[in-house]
């Protein structure tokens, strides 16, 4: 890790951050790395779990959330987050082939993914200024207005957790294992 960051553990945590990183390890049996860094920060490692949990209540499928959470971290070029998502992709029951779709920044079969890949994509990249073609182009494929902001959702909670990664260069958990993923280096943008 970089820039003086810290894995921590309940023992070196904020005591505020002791006690999230205490539920965290309920509810999914293990700590993930990147909440040990966010811990440094009471408030980060509290509004990237509040931002999770607010995630999931969008009006998008859980393959439809994770194949946007993938497209965010294509454009954010986290390494970590990409492994992670792999797996909680495959969780998800996404598709193994729209999964490595994603990952190397092409096209996905299906349709209705594709557009809203395209559109979480374009919204990550340029930062919100779409045209009023990309989001006719995302309705037209079968989303609303509420997803339009739903994506937004997803932007906000993967760039506390993709910008995290990249300032403390996050080691991979073990669960990552077959995963890994090397970020393109913005030689090939997602279309």
């Amino acid at each position: 890790m970089i820039n003086g960051f810290t894995l921590h553990d309940t023992s070196s945590a904020p005591p505020a951050s002791a006690e999230i990183l205490n539920g965290v390890q309920k509810a999914w049996g293990f700590v993930p790395n990147l909440h040990r860094v966010l811990a440094e920060s009471p408030a980060a490692l509290e509004a990237y779990g509040t931002l999770w949990s607010i995630a999931e209540k969008t009006g998008f499928t859980p393959q439809e959330r994770n194949i946007a959470y993938l497209a965010i971290i294509y454009e954010n070029e986290c390494t970590y987050c990409m492994a992670g998502h792999t797996n909680l992709s495959r969780m998800a029951k996404v598709d193994d082939d729209a999964i490595a779709a994603v990952r190397q920044g092409r096209s996905i079969a299906d349709p209705k993914l594709e557009a809203l890949r395209q559109f979480t994509a374009k919204i990550t990249r340029q930062r919100g200024f779409v045209s009023e073609v990309d989001v006719a182009a995302f309705k037209a494929a079968g989303y609303d207005n509420r997803a339009v902001l739903d994506v937004l959702v997803l932007a906000a909670t993967k760039l506390i957790s993709n910008y995290t990664n990249h300032l403390a260069q996050t080691p991979n958990d073990s669960f990552m294992k077959g995963a890994e993923w090397s970020a393109p280096g913005k030689l090939k943008p997602a279309a």
